[in-house]
């Protein structure tokens, strides 16, 4: 049987949790089943009276160019050792494409322990991300001053990263007071911290947040700064899975490039989705400079496509993470559209 928790019942799963996920400490798991578990969905899986297999929805609200979509961050996906290679997280991942579907969700995100586990999902890498620290400027002429949970330095540190991320990326979490009280919570329930980061000019203007897990700041989990105090260091790495859950609702925000020769192009393009075949078949893919759209055609045995694809690979091209193999007399089709252009998510829970 598969099915969600009712709100009462949430805790129950801990104890899988704390079978499957054994690094993760008392602490941060009382923050979590008394935060993220308040607000998120948990879909499981039983044998008789035996809780096998679950996986958490937990909500985002996400910029994506424009517009704020309501997406899901898939976690806490685990099997009951007792109960692997049985089918249990294809039958969860079954239900909840199903009803993301249903939800008109656009698409939805994981940080995978395992990619190869997502990848016959159709998830695909949507983000790589970089290791940020602090520059000698940064580690010499920057102040630190603790994150307080009041309201007002929940507003600042939401306008400060907001504006930074808003000026290279065009789809991240959206950030807001409530985003970095749980934020502080989240690293705080972890021995970590949360802290600003201050210029110690007569200004003393806000330049950075950081905050990060373990008493030592051993593992990061955001340090956005002014580019002024910041360095990367070593190559991007991959990050962040992704999958297109409802395709007609995600291409909205798909267009035309700006110098495109044409103000409106239309073509065929079949998809081929296994798991939401509402996904699958041939769509009539009307284009313009301010957006797009998608039609299911009926009559689809009767039309050769202009372009063929899986979802997984029609994820990661319209996220701007790849590029699709076409014929190469399609070539210039697809240059013509304008795929998203840069993915932040650092979001673990």
């Amino acid at each position: 049987m598969v099915r969600y928790l009712k709100q009462e019942e949430k805790s129950e799963s801990r104890a899988l949790w704390e079978n499957v996920f054994s690094e993760d400490s008392k602490s941060f798991l009382d923050y979590y089943y008394s935060d993220r578990v308040r607000k998120n969905k948990i879909l499981t899986a039983w044998s008789a009276d035996h809780l096998a297999a679950m996986l958490h929805r937990n909500p985002y609200d996400v910029v994506v160019k424009d517009r704020i979509w309501k997406v899901d961050y898939i976690a806490g996906v685990a099997t009951d050792p007792a109960f692997r290679h049985q089918g249990y997280m294809k039958r969860l991942l079954n239900r909840c494409f199903l009803d993301m579907y249903m939800e008109r969700m656009e698409f939805s995100f994981l940080v995978p322990a395992n990619p190869a586990i997502y990848h016959p999902f159709d998830f695909t890498y949507i983000c790589d991300l970089p290791e940020r620290v602090l520059n000698e400027k940064g580690r010499t002429q920057l102040s630190r001053r603790a994150f307080m949970e009041r309201s007002d330095d929940s507003r600042e540190a939401a306008r400060f990263v907001g504006r930074q991320l808003e000026k290279k990326y065009e789809v991240y979490a959206h950030r807001d007071e409530e985003y970095y009280r749980n934020l502080c919570r989240e690293v705080r329930s972890d021995r970590g911290d949360m802290l600003f980061l201050f210029t110690r000019d007569e200004r003393e203007r806000l330049a950075g947040v950081w905050a990060y897990y373990g008493e030592l700041a051993q593992t990061q989990r955001e340090l956005i700064v002014l580019d002024d105090y910041v360095k990367e260091v070593g190559s991007l790495r991959p990050a962040v899975m992704g999958r297109i859950i409802h395709l007609e609702q995600f291409v909205k925000v798909i267009r035309l490039k700006e110098d495109c020769p044409v103000s409106e192009m239309e073509l065929f393009i079949e998809v081929k989705d296994e798991f939401i075949r509402q996904n699958s078949g041939v769509f009539l893919w009307k284009l313009k400079k301010d957006g797009s759209d998608m039609t299911p055609v009926s009559e689809n045995n009767k039309i050769k496509p202009h372009l063929s694809m899986g979802i997984s690979e029609l994820t990661s091209w319209l996220f701007g993470y790849g590029k699709p193999e076409v014929p190469e007399n399609r070539q210039s089709m697809v240059e013509r559209i304008r795929p998203l252009d840069g993915v932040y998510f650092d979001e673990i829970t």
